[in-house]
């Protein structure tokens, strides 16, 4: 196969792995939660049923799904995450058990996944216009109390990242409450949107001011950078919003920042390809997920500390690069599915390989967040399908007015800062 063929391929094979994965069983409290690893059949995480969401209005749109099918799936799991799923004012607890929808393990109320639930949720009510899809979800949107993790810090206003009540919770280190916050340049920036439309203007503004743009360089040009140099934390936010139509308020270019990143991030496995036999121009990719040391996160420079690296390939990382370095990313695809066909399996691409281990391995696993990511940015590379949905929805369009978003076309210069 060609690689647009193989591309092709993994989206399709994609879908099936949500539609084979997902709790579709109409008698249970879990209807509609998708699995977070294949790792853990029990286990669902609230992200991959955002992922799950949107995925089911590109099985519609590609003739996987018929629209009587699509809509039952989608106003099932909404009603799953109304009635069922734990909340804590409105923000969801990240593992649920797939059955019964129950909180697992006294995992923390995560306020980014959350938002990427809420991104399916805004997704599935703007392209269905169904009714019943567009009442529950905005129930769903109103119940969020996006001032509870509003605080000031410094003289800056930001979100807190997670809330756990528990003291022996995950992430609880002494006395339970809230964790962290997100003064970062990271995956958080759909949260300032969704969060937008229920705060002041003022409060709104404010927090997408707040994190910090720490400033790196690939190639002589200024890249804002995330901490560890992880690729899901330029792609996440940008997986629905169309960066490519908009600047932000201080004119920042995020399509051409993540494009940048990307190609840093190749640079750097090609800088490394001396020391370690998995990198090379056909195969890059330092992300968060599988590697033969279980779950690590994984990133390359520019980043504001040294990047944790071992010769763990993200094929989905890379994948979801495609709108961003699309020659790139095809060249990989097509490389892998020849030389290395141990990395293709029943729903496509397996997440991850390290061919720097003895034995070489090849993952066999696959996480939701990873199929679901690189899932919307092949259909984005393919078609601009849910970019254009999500952003034209009457939530994205009021929150990019709100926090004084430019669409691009009424900027007359198109470099990264004005």
């Amino acid at each position: 196969m060609k690689a647009q063929q193989i591309i092709e391929q993994e989206l399709n094979r994609s879908i099936d792995f949500f539609l084979e994965t997902t709790n579709l069983n109409p008698a249970s409290r879990g209807f509609g939660l998708a699995l977070d690893s294949t790792k853990d059949p029990h286990t669902s995480s609230i992200a991959s049923v955002g992922f799950a969401l949107t995925g089911w209005v590109i099985a519609y749109e590609r003739n996987r799904l018929t629209r009587t099918r699509a809509l039952e799936i989608t106003r099932g799991t909404l009603r799953t995450l109304l009635e069922n799923v734990p909340h804590h004012r409105g923000f969801f607890a990240h593992f649920l058990n797939m059955e019964t929808a129950e909180r697992l393990h006294q995992c923390e109320y995560s306020t980014i996944d959350t938002a990427i639930c809420l991104n399916g949720v805004v997704t599935a009510a703007a392209y269905f216009q169904d009714a019943e899809i567009q009442q529950v979800a905005q129930e769903l949107l109103n119940r969020v109390d996006w001032d509870f993790i509003v605080f000031e810090k410094e003289g800056k206003a930001l979100f807190r990242m997670a809330y756990n009540p528990d003291r022996d919770g995950d992430y609880v280190h002494g006395d339970p409450g809230f964790i962290h916050q997100w003064d970062m340049a990271a995956e958080q920036k759909m949260m300032y949107l969704l969060a937008a439309p229920y705060l002041t203007p003022e409060t709104a503004r404010a927090l997408y001011a707040g994190f910090n743009r720490d400033m790196g360089e690939f190639q002589g040009k200024p890249v804002i950078i995330n901490p560890g140099g992880n690729l899901f934390c330029y792609q996440l936010s940008e997986a629905w919003l169309d960066v490519r139509t908009y600047l932000d308020p201080d004119g920042v270019d995020w399509f051409e920042n993540t494009r940048l990143a990307t190609l840093a991030d190749r640079a750097f496995c090609m800088q490394h390809a001396l020391r370690y036999r998995t990198y090379h121009a056909n195969s890059w990719g330092l992300n968060a997920g599988d590697s033969p040391f279980g779950y690590r996160v994984y990133g390359s420079a520019p980043s504001l500390y040294e990047p944790e690296h071992d010769g763990t390939v993200s094929i989905a990382g890379a994948l979801a690069s495609l709108p961003f370095a699309p020659e790139e990313v095809l060249s990989m695809a097509e490389y892998l599915y020849h030389q290395h066909p141990q990395t293709w399996g029943r729903y496509g691409f397996f997440d991850a390989y390290n061919l720097d281990v003895l034995p070489p391995w090849y993952g066999k696993d696959i996480y939701g967040f990873n199929k679901g990511l690189s899932m919307i940015m092949i259909e984005n590379y393919l078609s601009g399908l849910i970019w254009d949905v999500y952003t034209h929805s009457p939530l994205i369009q009021s929150a990019l007015e709100i926090l004084r978003f430019v669409p691009r076309r009424e900027v007359e210069h198109g470099t990264i800062f004005r």
